[in-house]
């Protein structure tokens, strides 16, 4: 492994060996939250999931027909166009949605709680609430203590912040109560009456109440209501090309739910037929109106025929009496035609000019020859259907809702101004027609005989005939239309339970999602403390970051030293192979003076140093180990030895050489501890007596020990490098900082430490040396 390793990168193994080393931890994360998730099961109230399916037509269909030959054919103008997704707007709007909930008996929820589970009754209700018209509090659980044997029952109820509503309006009071507390007692029969809560209740006779249950309502608001179905209901089509929608929802009651979708669906059904109807009828009013004026035209013209029948005898009729009454009738027929058109735009002027505020309608073409008003009205019906479409979907208007709004008025009014202009068009030429045939009449008037007048006579009264009974015909095919008519919207399936079995709390979902937590927890403490924490884990962390050889591992022990009576230690044999490796990794190097140093102090060198000469001397090496450590000495501690006499007292000529050796309780083993604290360590280390102190030891032992001072405090083992064969660094593992490494890897490439070996300290035993006993 070349240095470059002692860049920090991730190591997935490490990783890998670190979450191992903690899987106490996962089984105790496990555990907790699959126990949790179980606990969730239990006592989260299940849901169920509930659906209906609803046919839907896309099919656009012009209300009353786009021409005059379409105009009430059958029941053709009584269909609104719309795509799918805006009827499914329609249906899952707030107008429809609330409009289900007025239906529905949903004002009052009841509840029962027994054993810390609370679950809703509607199908068993305990009791049957008829709240008051009056200021009530709504959002708090009302709680009903009954009692069969005293014929009473009492209410319990509390909250803070409590929020009233009003029945009388349907709508929450601004006002709220800000704590709010009630405990009374009533007789069984008697409406029960406090200020804000107010009701009448009734006690089934066949109902058993249990005294470990809690029997409880709660007062809903309509808007609440409304908006709880709207969000959780959802409606869909069942593909892409399928006018078939499929409306789902959630409920802790499965029965609870149904009869929402069931109503729901039924109310829309409803409140399009009404809409449809309410064309219909519109279009009779029309024909009506129509008819009112056909009849007393008809009523006239019998009166003529009738007198010109009584005046005389027909005579003979030449040429000229059949062309003036040719042309008398086809102008009565264009004066039958324009009067038509002068109806029905005098009709759409009053409608539309008459339109003010609220959503406008959409109106008719029928009888109006004019392509680009009729242009104008076919685009003005499209903007007010889809006016109508937003304003269902939105309780505030939108920019785009009041922007077509504005559109829509714009339209109306150029229709209007369209219309009056054409009106003034109409009457000049019915005035022009009228003149025509008073003309052609004044002809006719002036032939011989009486016949010419019978003959219009006879003309006039045949043609309000016709014009009478063809509206007599549409009104009785409208009426029909009216009343036998159905939209094209019907139920395909009434709702029902979709599955088997609730849809939450999905056990799959929970169960795996605990799983997860409880893995993904420890990961993630190991993760993060790992990357907060700079010390040194393990081995495979020191290779990582330094390229040094590891002369071994020590394991921790409370021992400070090796003992004579037991050489077979766990960690006299951690030492002794310390003692063999150090032969191999330095084949070609002196190893008589052995240097121990580290990054700080509090990383085991002196506990290092004083345990590799014990088991040196114990092999039978006369050894002696020196504390060189002039600022922090710990050495005369761990041998047990007073400080004294040391290697200060000697480096300054106070003391001989023989004076500061001293024996200890190992054989073969002496000791020079640091002696009393020097002003100056620095200047003492470098002095020629330390020179000289070597030279003499090398002579006398085997090997000399050296516990040095920490490389990455002071400057003193700089100096004592020269007079060292090999170096042993010190690192404790879970103690040196991972940055203390970095910098030993550079002083070995630049040739200030030579022959350097790494020794790991405090390694715990299940990391290497289970084999062993202490």
């Amino acid at each position: 492994m070349s240095n470059a390793a002692g860049q920090e990168t991730i190591d997935l193994k490490a990783i890998l060996r670190k979450l191992v080393a903690k899987w106490w931890l996962f089984l105790i994360t496990i555990s907790i939250a699959v126990g949790g998730a179980v606990a969730y099961i239990k006592t989260t109230p299940k849901k169920y999931a509930v659906a209906g399916v609803l046919l839907m037509s896309e099919k656009k269909r012009n209300g009353f027909g786009s021409s005059n030959d379409e105009f009430i054919k059958g029941t053709s103008y009584l269909h609104q166009s719309g795509e799918l997704e805006d009827q499914i707007s329609v249906l899952m709007s707030y107008a429809n949605v609330q409009r289900t909930i007025r239906r529905l008996n949903f004002n009052v929820s009841y509840l029962e709680e027994k054993n810390f589970l609370k679950k809703e009754s509607y199908v068993y209700k305990p009791f049957i609430v008829q709240p008051d018209s009056t200021l009530q509090v709504t959002g708090i659980a009302i709680q009903v203590v009954p009692d069969t044997v005293t014929k009473t029952y009492r209410v319990i109820a509390k909250g803070k912040n409590v929020p009233l509503y009003d029945f009388r309006t349907q709508k929450g009071s601004e006002g709220f109560v800000a704590k709010y507390e009630v405990d009374q007692v009533v007789n069984m029969g008697q409406p029960f009456r406090s200020p804000y809560l107010s009701f009448s209740i009734e006690f089934l006779k066949d109902r058993q109440y249990a005294k470990d249950t809690k029997y409880q309502f709660m007062i809903n608001t309509l808007d609440g209501l409304t908006m709880a179905y709207q969000s959780k209901t959802a409606a869909a089509p069942q593909s892409d090309e399928s006018n078939i929608v499929v409306i789902a929802t959630q409920g802790e009651v499965v029965q609870k739910e149904i009869d929402f979708v069931n109503m729901l669906m039924k109310t829309y059904i409803q409140s399009e037929q009404e809409k449809h109807n309410n064309k219909g009828e519109r279009t009779i009013d029309f024909i009506n109106a129509q008819l009112e004026g056909s009849s007393q035209d008809l009523a006239a013209a019998q009166g003529q025929l009738q007198a010109a029948q009584s005046s005389g005898v027909v005579g003979s009729t030449g040429d000229a009496q059949q062309s003036i009454s040719n042309e008398l009738f086809r102008q009565q027929g264009e004066e039958s035609r324009v009067r038509g058109q002068l109806l029905s735009l005098n009709g759409l002027v009053q409608t539309m000019g008459g339109e003010s505020g609220g959503t406008p309608n959409t109106v008719a073409t029928s009888g109006i020859d004019a392509p680009s008003l009729n242009s104008v009205i076919e685009q003005y019906n499209r903007d007010v259907s889809d006016l109508r479409s937003r304003e269902l979907q939105e309780r505030i208007a939108s920019a785009p809702t009041i922007a077509l709004r504005r559109k829509v008025q714009t339209q109306r009014e150029q229709i209007v101004q369209s219309a009056q202009a054409l009106v003034v068009q109409t009457q000049n030429m019915l005035s022009e027609i009228q003149g025509r045939i008073g003309q052609l009449k004044g002809q006719l008037y002036a032939l011989p005989g009486a016949d010419a007048r019978l003959k219009i006579a006879t003309r006039k009264y045949e043609l309000n005939e016709e014009i009478n009974n063809y509206l007599m015909e549409k009104l009785y095919e409208a009426q029909i239309a009216v009343n036998s008519d159905q939209v094209d919207k019907y139920v395909v399936d009434v709702a029902r339970q979709a599955g088997l079995g609730p849809v939450a709390p999905d056990k799959k979902v929970v169960l795996g999602g605990a799983l997860f937590l409880g893995l993904l927890i420890p990961v993630l403490f190991v993760l993060i403390r790992d990357m907060f924490n700079d010390r040194v884990a393990d081995l495979d962390e020191v290779k990582r970051l330094t390229a040094l050889p590891i002369l071994a591992m020590i394991p921790g022990s409370k021992r400070k030293r090796i003992t004579k009576d037991e050489p077979k230690s766990l960690l006299a044999e951690s030492f002794r192979t310390a003692r063999i490796n150090l032969q191999y990794l330095n084949p070609d190097a002196a190893r008589q003076v052995i240097g121990f140093t580290s990054s700080t102090s509090g990383e085991g060198k002196t506990f290092c140093a004083a345990n590799l000469a014990t088991v040196m001397a114990m092999s039978g090496k006369r050894t002696i180990i020196i504390d060189s450590d002039l600022r922090r000495p710990k050495l005369g501690e761990t041998m047990e030895m007073p400080e004294g006499e040391g290697l200060s007292t000697y480096l300054i000529g106070e003391s001989t050489l023989e004076q500061v050796i001293r024996r200890c309780d190992i054989p073969g083993l002496d000791v020079i501890t640091a002696g009393p604290i020097p002003p100056n360590p620095l200047e003492l280390v470098e002095s020629e007596r330390m020179k000289e102190l070597f030279r003499i030891l090398r002579g006398r032992y085997d090997h000399i020990v050296v516990d040095a001072s920490p490389m990455g405090l002071v400057s003193e083992f700089k100096v004592l490098v020269q007079h060292i064969d090999v170096t042993l660094y010190v690192v404790r593992q879970g103690y040196t900082r991972r940055g203390m490494l970095r910098p030993l890897g550079d002083m070995v490439r630049e040739g200030k430490l030579k022959h350097t070996d790494v020794v790991l300290n405090d390694v715990k035993a299940a990391e290497g040396y289970g084999y062993y006993t202490a």
